[in-house]
């Protein structure tokens, strides 16, 4: 005989999007359940640098774009989560940096002062003196000047075991979806996905269904052949620097272009060593690069930027991301979060950390309209099966494995 389950709302894909709604959904009276085939937050989540957002990066060549608007109100939204007073009680998530800075290496005097000033009418911009200044500006080599965004920087790993806590008995590990392994109706619903793990199997039938697996979505992309919904990817070519010295920095480096030349994060491993986490144009620009050439590129782009420091001894690691995201004309970044309904099917992609919250928002009052009654529920079937594993913070993985 058949084994069955049936959830409200089933979801594919456990980083921070479908985390983010599986609590929401419960929240909502929702009964839902969500299915990952790797670790928890492992595929794009646990690479992102932790920064909220408020959109000010994107408004570098001086227009705030339709980016920096959607975004603008993201970091306040996540702030209530993190004093336990928003949507998700987040309270037990570290803030590392309670703002981000924008450091131009050279002083770039009125004009970039004027745009600041108009650009803090919808993203906070604040000038800062020195003393003010993160401690590795504090350097009398230090020429430039440093502004302060309305913008924090989170733990994400923590941030992750946060959001699965109150709900480890709705989260289930299952091998890699298989597109022939969900049957449609029809009228192209889809009735249920067969779950695979260890040698079981359960049919699970749910009245909607929400991929939010990042690279995983393609899996129901090829299924449906929409010519509306498809992916693109943007890689990333991210380093870490185990530094020699302990300054944390949480930062924008002001390039010439549209994006930030370099973006700094501070992170620490379990034995105490800091990290620094390196993305922006230097990411961008050295997809491809091999992992020798890219880490040469950041250390002289480092030793550019602070020849005060001294990263002889510093040890470098670099790693590829690749970004799943909905195709963009010409493969461009996309502007704010996506979701797509055909049927009763979901297809979304927060495109960024800080969109998680409106994503969820978005899915919500599409199954509000949707007009979704309590249904049947029922995981007897799935309740052996295990949770899966919190994915290993990316500098962990890449400075302590050896360690042990």
């Amino acid at each position: 005989m058949k084994k069955v389950a049936a959830a409200d709302v089933v979801i594919f894909g456990g980083g921070i999007a479908g985390l983010w709604l599986l609590n929401r959904l419960r929240q909502s009276g929702f009964s839902a359940i969500l299915f990952e085939s790797g670790s928890l937050g492992g595929g794009q989540t646990h690479k992102a640098q932790g920064i909220i957002h408020g959109g000010m990066k994107y408004a570098l060549q001086g227009v705030l774009s339709a980016d920096s608007k959607a975004m603008s109100e993201m970091p306040e939204r996540w702030r209530q989560c993190l004093q336990g007073k928003g949507e998700i009680d987040l309270s037990a998530v570290p803030v590392l940096s309670s703002q981000h800075y924008l450091w131009a290496p050279t002083k770039f005097g009125s004009k970039l002062a004027g745009f600041f000033a108009g650009a803090a009418l919808t993203s906070k911009v604040e000038s800062l003196s020195k003393e003010h200044y993160p401690a590795v500006f504090q350097h009398p080599d230090f020429k430039g000047e440093v502004f302060s965004l309305d913008e924090i920087v989170i733990d994400v790993p923590i941030l992750i075991r946060e959001l699965v806590k109150a709900n480890q008995d709705a989260v289930f590990k299952i091998e890699p979806l298989c597109d022939e392994e969900l049957k449609f109706d029809d009228h192209g619903k889809l009735v249920s996905a067969t779950v695979y793990m260890a040698g079981k199997a359960v049919e699970v039938s749910a009245q909607q269904f929400v991929f939010t697996a990042g690279a995983g979505n393609e899996v129901i992309i090829r299924k449906l052949k929409q010519p509306d919904v498809a992916m693109q990817r943007r890689p990333l070519h991210m380093v870490m620097v185990k530094t020699p010295f302990n300054y944390p920095l949480y930062a924008h480096c002001l390039g010439l272009g549209a994006r930030p030349r370099i973006t700094v994060t501070t992170h620490h491993t379990q034995n105490g060593s800091t990290v620094w986490y390196l993305g922006g144009q230097l990411a961008e620009d050295g997809i491809h690069k091999d992992s020798a050439t890219q880490i040469q590129a950041a250390r002289e782009e480092l030793q550019t930027l602070f020849p005060w420091l001294d990263f002889a001894t510093a040890e470098f690691a670099s790693f590829m991301i690749d970004r799943a995201e909905p195709k963009q004309k010409g493969g461009m970044k996309p502007e704010t979060s996506f979701i797509k309904v055909i049927e009763n099917i979901i297809v979304a992609w927060p495109t960024k950390l800080a969109l998680a919250p409106k994503l969820a928002e978005e899915i919500l009052q599409q199954l509000q309209a949707a007009h979704l009654t309590q249904h049947l529920f029922d995981i007897r079937e799935l309740r052996s099966w295990p949770m899966p594993p919190l994915a290993m913070p990316v500098w962990e993985d890449a400075f302590c494995k050896s360690a042990g």
